[in-house]
């Protein structure tokens, strides 16, 4: 498998991972009975799975090669995706509050 295959599997692992550790999942109420403590085990593991996932996608698209396959575009969106993702997750954590909704 290509490097920048692998980072691009990686980074969308990484994702996914991060919307486990959402302030919004109903499974994480089960594993922290305090909403201070899932909001500060959430907030600091999805900065650290999002950093991650920030460099691995960088080192997808520095490692794309051909011009013509499918992992060169779909490197290109991968900013575009963890920017949606992020977002996500501030909305998701401002309603936690009761600041929006």
């Amino acid at each position: 498998m290509a490097r920048s295959k692998l980072y691009f599997y990686l980074t969308l692992l990484f994702i996914l991972i991060s919307f486990y550790f959402n302030t919004k999942n109903p499974l994480l109420n089960i594993h922290f009975h305090s909403i201070i403590k899932l909001i500060i085990v959430c907030s600091i593991i999805n900065a650290i799975i999002l950093i991650i996932s920030v460099i691995f996608a960088d080192k997808s698209i520095k490692h794309t090669r051909d011009k013509e396959d499918w992992i060169r575009k779909a490197s290109k969106f991968l900013p575009f995706i963890l920017l949606i993702v992020i977002i996500l997750h501030i909305l998701s954590s401002l309603s936690t509050f009761d600041v929006l909704f």
